[in-house]
């Protein structure tokens, strides 16, 4: 911080930028900008001098400009020194040196690898999400976040201020994630369509093109992605729309996979019931969103007799989950008959719902 003063007023400022001439002095610069002195100002600590911080804008291949700092560490000035130097021909800073902190805690020599930090990328395709903030909600496109090995997406991406994703005509279908090389990331004015290349578009003018990467996940809920932890790796993260039609037949596959591998895989009990608990879940998640886009497709009259309906589905549904599972209490079927039973009779109201809404 400083406390500088110019010629009408005292004010404190957490820096000055100025473009000079070589060959001028400091002290002849702020003159002539009007600053009469400066003085470093941080309460509780002291002032040892000025460091300098040399500044190297670089550009790389797809035009973005990236500053790269080197801090001179046998270069430490007063004051009066400081305003003495003469301004060198390259872009340099003076931080001010306080003696509770190391002189290379502020800045070190630039390197790639000290820079390079795990990230993840969530777009939202071709819909909008809505997120929630101190300002009230707005629309957003993109987030990218720099993360720590560790911690979940949920933590760095703030997912719980989504309060929706919409794209016109289309069912917000869930996440896809997938962690990529960031060595073979490269930007396209275009969309490349080549195999074992994924690209999608970040921005109207460029796309993102990812020639080694790894499928993750693929349309989970944003409660899932919330939970996953990020492990030393970049990821892109993208969300995907689907008519009611593609979804329920998308679901149809998944659920249809299912059934077959617990009707014809060897598998132990275990395995049965965590199977049938995940194709129950995958029913139960495509039920809570054709209600969902119930709500945007009915009107209000039709909305309140679907939930009274569906009041009386859902206690329907848990009497026969209870019958089918009586005879097999405390035992290791249990899960596996009480799912199975769930799964089928939500699958058939998710046809009940798709067949209203089309």
């Amino acid at each position: 911080m400083l406390s500088v003063i110019d010629a009408y007023e005292t004010f404190e400022t957490g820096g000055y930028g100025f473009i000079a001439t070589p060959g001028q002095t400091i002290g002849e610069v702020l003159e002539n900008s009007g600053i009469v002195s400066v003085e470093p100002v941080l309460e509780g600590d002291e002032f040892e001098g000025w460091m300098e911080v040399t500044v190297a804008v670089t550009v790389d291949e797809d035009g973005f400009e990236w500053q790269e700092y080197s801090l001179i560490p046998d270069a430490i000035y007063t004051t009066e020194e400081l305003l003495a130097l003469t301004i060198p021909e390259y872009s340099v800073m003076y931080v001010a040196k306080w003696a509770s902190t190391p002189a290379e805690d502020y800045y070190a020599p630039y390197e790639a690898e000290t820079i390079v930090m795990s990230s993840i990328t969530l777009l939202t395709g071709e819909g909008v999400m809505v997120k929630n903030s101190e300002e009230g909600p707005y629309e957003a496109a993109m987030s990218v976040a720099t993360v720590e090995p560790g911690q979940t997406f949920g933590e760095v991406l703030e997912l719980d201020a989504i309060a929706a994703m919409n794209a016109e005509g289309k069912l917000f279908a869930g996440w896809t994630v997938y962690e990529y090389n960031i060595d073979a990331m490269e930007t396209s004015e275009t969309c490349v369509e080549e195999e074992g290349v994924l690209c999608f578009e970040v921005f109207e003018d460029y796309h993102m093109v990812l020639r080694e990467y790894t499928l993750c996940h693929e349309l989970i809920s944003t409660e899932e992605l919330a939970e996953i932890v990020c492990e030393e790796t970049d990821h892109v993260v993208i969300a995907g729309w689907m008519t009611a039609e593609e979804y329920v037949s998308f679901i149809k596959e998944q659920a249809d996979t299912i059934k077959v591998s617990l009707e014809q895989d060897e598998l132990t009990q275990t395995d049965m019931n965590m199977k049938s608990e995940e194709l129950r879940a995958l029913w139960d998640r495509t039920l809570n969103l054709l209600l969902d886009e119930a709500k945007n497709e009915l009107a209000e009259t039709e909305m309140e007799q679907l939930a009274a309906e569906q009041s009386a589905w859902t206690a329907d549904m848990e009497t026969a989950i209870e019958a089918a599972g009586k005879e097999f209490e405390g035992g290791s079927m249990y899960a596996l008959i009480v799912n199975s039973e769930a799964a089928r009779l939500t699958e058939e109201r998710v046809s009940q719902l798709f067949e209203l809404l089309k």
